[in-house]
């Protein structure tokens, strides 16, 4: 259920309000903000939110101006403010692009690497790509773990295989000690 200010229901039950105060007051926040975005634009100042509340307060008659907020709920002065604006916004991603098992397998973990910049690195990442990031260590690790295993078993092998080939040799004579008669 859609909860309804009474502002709202006073604005919609009364359309002279409308006409004669709500109406008025946004076509000022819509001219305030289109004279301030081109007088900053015209002095090439940085165009932002906080940089037009001031200008406006300086072209405003009665010094009062525009607010940040009228800025963001007029849907007029919004869009022409958002369309000379200085600052162009990046995307919010915590972390990265999502790196595959391979990917993130294939990166060397140094033994003397820098532990608190890997932490602080880890901390940025999100949740998915740390599991991903812990798949593929347990991965390696197990494949590791494996290898040196098959690597102990073959070397036991050969060593077996010498200690055999060396019981089929014969034995070398042993030299006696000469007595010097």
């Amino acid at each position: 259920m859609k909860s309804v200010s009474e502002s709202n229901q006073q604005a919609e039950g009364r359309p002279w309000l409308r006409e004669k105060v709500y109406d008025p007051k946004r076509r000022r926040t819509v001219d305030l903000v289109k004279r301030a975005v081109d007088s900053l634009a015209a002095g090439h100042w940085p165009i932002s939110l906080a940089s037009i509340s001031t200008r406006s307060r300086q072209l405003d008659p009665d010094g009062k101006g525009v607010s940040l907020a009228a800025i963001l709920h007029n849907e007029d002065a919004r869009i022409y403010y958002e369309q000379h604006r200085s600052w162009k916004g990046r995307s919010r991603k915590r972390g990265g692009g999502k790196l595959s098992t391979a990917e993130v397998a294939a990166r060397p973990v140094k033994v003397n690497r820098d532990v608190a910049r890997a932490r602080c690195r880890y901390l940025k990442m999100n949740k998915t790509a740390l599991i991903e990031r812990l798949l593929a260590i347990e991965q390696a690790c197990a494949s590791q773990e494996e290898l040196w295993l098959q690597m102990n078993d073959e070397m036991l092998t050969w060593r077996l295989r010498a200690e055999r080939a060396e019981a089929w040799l014969p034995k070398p004579p042993t030299a006696e000690p000469s007595t010097g008669l």
